[in-house]
């Protein structure tokens, strides 16, 4: 039975900047954060966004595997980072899922009519009242290329890993929502905040019905302005993030050393923050049955100290770090990594037990 199994797969979620592994059981009505490590890449991801250079991911998992002494099993799922992927709504007709994938096909064709790069893709329907007229949206496609999706089975035979599922990210973060709040029926905006890209979803019932990439906002320009302004490393930026990170003016209590910090992302969290509120705006005045009650960090971005807070203040809508209602592995702790951090990851291992 689909159900008699408690331990998920192995959760891959490979990044521009680090891969990170998760693995989760079920004890119960609980889940269990297994194991947890976050590996970053040997050589730093230099490429453009619209550079479609592969680039392995096996050095890494190998090393996760090897450092994470509770990881049990070969079987995997994957996803790739936003920066590789492209995300499109269109207006799909056909009965059939077979009619629509075909539908979708040639929406990709005609996109992409000018290279000689084949892709890969899934497509999901967005249900919604029937208000907009016959041309609204009604589809989500998300493709990468097909030297990608080879590149990822490369990585996942020399890392003695068997790759059940590559997994779209939006469709990972939002099964990570539905893991950390199951009885919401509210749509909620789902932001990771990845190196390369933040990924906006708003999601409703575990499917994400909107994705939107938001423009310059990874979160390596609030990391490049510490490491340009405090001449430190990029990873010593991060631990600065998330060991002091914002201030907290609600409790009344702000460090020096946050006050710097704030001073000193200014400019890239606006930017952040103006981009976040275009969107939920947006969808509160086009899309309203997709308008969001609240925003949930994922990803590096959601790791930084006291972060939901301070955007909270300047966003007229609440703001908070993704958690889950999960035991957390001692290993993670004893890292001091935020779970936050995992949340893709653990949807992936989850799909262990997806019935589809």
């Amino acid at each position: 039975m689909i159900f008699s199994r408690t331990k998920g797969w192995i959760g891959v979620d490979i990044g521009t900047r680090m891969v990170k592994l998760a693995q989760v059981e079920r004890r119960g009505s609980r889940v269990e954060l297994v194991e947890a490590l976050s590996i970053p890449r040997q050589e730093p991801w230099l490429q453009g966004d619209d550079d479609t250079t592969e680039i392995s991911s096996s050095i890494e998992i190998q090393a996760a595997l090897s450092l994470g002494t509770r990881f049990r099993g070969r079987d995997a799922a994957i996803t790739l980072p936003m920066a590789v992927c492209d995300v499109r709504t269109c207006n799909v007709a056909g009965n059939t899922d077979a009619e629509q994938r075909t539908a979708v096909q040639r929406e990709l064709d005609t996109a992409y009519a000018g290279t000689q790069l084949p892709r890969e893709f899934d497509h999901w329907s967005v249900d919604l009242p029937a208000d907009k007229g016959p041309a609204f949206d009604n589809t989500i496609a998300l493709s990468v290329t097909s030297s990608w999706a080879a590149q990822v089975a490369k990585d996942m035979r020399e890392s003695g890993l068997i790759g059940h599922v590559l997994d779209g990210l939006p469709l990972a973060t939002a099964r990570a929502i539905a893991m950390g709040a199951p009885n919401a029926t509210n749509p909620i905006a789902a932001v990771d905040w990845g190196h390369h890209r933040a990924t906006l979803c708003s999601v409703k019932s575990g499917r994400p019905l909107f994705v939107r990439c938001l423009r310059d906002c990874g979160f390596r320009t609030v990391t490049s302005a510490i490491c340009k302004a405090l001449a430190v490393t990029e990873d010593e930026a991060q631990k600065l993030l998330q060991d002091h990170g914002m201030p907290n003016r609600t409790r009344g209590v702000v460090t020096d050393l946050q006050g710097v910090i704030e001073e000193v992302v200014r400019e890239p969290l606006e930017c952040f923050i103006e981009e976040l509120s275009r969107t939920t705006e947006f969808l509160s005045h086009q899309r309203r049955v997709l308008a969001p009650t609240k925003i949930v960090l994922l990803g590096g971005g959601a790791a930084v100290k006291n972060m939901a807070n301070y955007l909270e203040d300047r966003l007229a809508m609440s703001v908070e770090t993704w958690s889950v209602d999960a035991v957390a592995s001692k290993s993670l702790q004893d890292r001091r990594l935020p779970i936050a951090m995992f949340g893709p990851a653990m949807a992936l291992s989850s799909l262990a037990w997806d019935p589809r």
